[in-house]
């Protein structure tokens, strides 16, 4: 159990730890190029995303239908 201490130092004081050392801060740098079809997955992306939200929209407007007709609105 005694291996998993280090020694300690005769002229070693209790002090609180050093202060975090500065943050590093960005500099302005030219953009990596573009990946060879990115405008094809955004366009891909966009598309599911437009299928996605009219699919909720048109869920919205059937829970809000059965609300109306259940009496919770």
């Amino acid at each position: 159990m005694d291996d998993h201490y280090r020694d300690t130092q005769p002229d070693g004081a209790l002090v609180p730890p050093p202060p975090l050392p500065p943050l590093a801060l960005a500099t302005s740098a030219p953009l990596p190029p573009r990946r060879p079809g990115a405008d094809a997955m955004r366009s891909r992306r966009s598309r599911f995303t437009q299928v996605l939200d009219s699919a909720l929209n048109a869920l919205d407007d059937v829970a809000d239908r059965i609300a109306a007709a259940v009496g919770l609105r």
